[in-house]
């Protein structure tokens, strides 16, 4: 190809892809220990989970419980530690961490299919470590711990990587201060899934990609939003491979060629095997192949696509609007506090696309597909049994790292960045325990 040819060839990798400033390695203070980087996320770990208990002690002392456990929780699996353990760990297991305790006891019979909404590993998890423990619910707590804790360190690594330690610093912050982060430390799946997602951008970023692999098909046998890590790889390995070193010696060609993909293409090709896997296991005991999916519309979903979604989510905003200025019509009427939560969890959207875009200009163009697929599926499947379309969205935000990456990296910058990021640790830290106090009290917010 000629000269002019080349020029006006359009690169369309590179356009999509908006990279951070160059740092001159020189400049760069060397990497972290594991125990510097263990050190680095205490201080942001502990603030926000004393935050989380503190508040749903103080909560449950003055409010009181709702009296819904015997309709939610009716095999007691909440309570049967006493009542001062429960009310420690109030926000911590409540909603589906029943789901999740029961399924480790009896596992997924046919009797009851909308228990195979939920992914397989962390009830294993909890099976095996209720053995050790005696306990399910004190193994769910222990692992969800440990599970965030070194997620949230692999998440200080890979910010560190690809935005530098002062970012690294504030958006660890981000990441545990955000209210979605309550979930991480609960009896949920929520910690195992940042682990194992973190784990395997990292991996791939550091040419790890046997272990890309085995964390990412780990973590699609956790959620079903798993199976989209497929995407990051795909871009990553692309991004390598554009940035090889040519061959000095052209009869190289070959053996060079066949090289690069080789290792990429088996981890990417290894992630859909954990959801693989449960549907096999859930055909063998009984269920239907598209058990698991089906069960979306028991959970009060409907697939409309992701513009229906929005303009739903928008319309029922509208509408909380509406009953909270008192203007709204009896019949509009939601369920009770869907007038509040419909504007504040579009407010939640609103603020998850904007640190999208931010992601999609600031960090390589694989962070960007991550999140932007996986916020296609809350949207393309809105909740529309109980009226609130965006239900659980700050729980899936949460586990979105990327878009706490971003804010870390805009928080650290400028010259007014310390009184910027206290006044976002404030807010953050102030939601994060009105979410712990409701969720304590058995007001569902996830």
């Amino acid at each position: 190809m000629d000269g002019m040819a080349r020029d006006s060839q359009v690169d369309w990798t590179a356009a999509l892809t908006v990279p951070t400033p160059a740092r001159n390695p020189s400049d760069e203070p060397p990497p972290l220990t594991w125990r510097q980087t263990a050190l680095a996320v205490l201080p942001a770990f502990l603030v926000t989970r004393l935050v989380v208990l503190i508040s749903g002690i103080v909560a449950i002392q003055i409010w009181g419980v709702k009296p819904v456990q015997d309709t939610y929780d009716p095999a007691g699996y909440t309570t049967a530690l006493g009542d001062l353990v429960s009310t420690v760990i109030g926000p911590l297991a409540r909603w589906d961490a029943v789901w999740y305790v029961d399924i480790a006891e009896v596992g997924y019979p046919t009797d009851y299919p909308p228990r195979t909404a939920f992914f397989p590993l962390y009830p294993v998890l909890l099976r095996i470590g209720g053995w050790f423990v005696g306990s399910p619910v004190v193994a769910g707590l222990l692992i969800s711990l440990v599970c965030a804790f070194v997620g949230a360190m692999l998440f200080h690594r890979l910010t560190d990587v690809e935005l530098g330690r002062p970012a690294a610093k504030a958006a660890t912050w981000a990441l545990l201060a955000f209210p979605g982060s309550m979930w991480f430390t609960a009896v949920y799946s929520e910690g195992l899934f940042l682990l194992l997602s973190v784990g395997c951008l990292l991996a791939a970023r550091q040419h790890a990609w046997a272990i890309a692999g085995t964390l990412g098909a780990l973590a699609s046998a956790t959620r079903s939003a798993g199976v989209l890590l497929m995407v990051p790889l795909a871009l990553i390995a692309w991004e390598q491979f554009r940035q090889r070193p040519r061959p000095v010696d052209p009869r190289a060609e070959v053996g060079w060629r066949e090289w690069p993909w080789r290792r990429p293409a088996i981890a990417v090709a290894s992630v859909p095997i954990g959801i693989l896997t449960y549907l096999v296991v859930l055909r063998v005991i009984g269920h239907s192949w598209m058990t698991s999916f089906e069960q979306q519309q028991e959970w009060g979903r409907e697939n409309v696509g992701p513009i229906a979604g929005l303009l739903r989510a928008i319309g029922a905003a509208g509408d909380g609007v509406a009953q909270l200025l008192g203007t709204a019509p009896e019949a509009s009427a939601a369920t009770p506090g869907a007038e509040w939560m419909n504007p504040l969890l579009l407010i939640f959207l609103a603020g998850g696309l904007i640190a999208l875009v931010g992601v999609a200009r600031r960090l390589p163009i694989a962070y960007a597909a991550y999140v932007g697929c996986a916020l296609l599926l809350p949207l393309s499947a809105p909740a529309v049994g109980g009226g609130e379309p965006l239900m659980s969205l700050p729980r899936f935000l949460g586990v979105l790292f990327p878009l706490a990456m971003w804010l870390g990296w805009w928080v650290s910058r400028g010259p007014h960045a310390r009184r910027r990021g206290a006044v976002l640790l404030t807010i953050g830290l102030l939601m994060l325990a009105g979410v712990s106090m409701l969720t304590a009290r058995w007001v569902f917010v996830a």
